[in-house]
């Protein structure tokens, strides 16, 4: 119990990588805007459902 307190200052990071890759994504890629909006809004959403299951869980707790 204490190990997953000590390590749930991690969590608010976890979705932090998709917007990066977005802009990075959009700044190299101009013409595959579209395309690459799509794809990274799942990756960001999937990121932001996990966390708020953890937090969550961890509130229960």
């Amino acid at each position: 119990m204490e190990q997953t307190y000590q390590s749930a200052w991690i969590l608010p990071f976890l979705p932090l990588p998709a917007p990066i890759l977005i802009g990075m994504g959009l700044i190299l890629f101009p013409t595959a805007t579209k395309d690459l909006r799509r794809m990274w809004a799942f990756t960001s959403i999937l990121l932001l459902s996990i966390v708020m299951i953890f937090s969550t869980n961890l509130s229960i707790q």
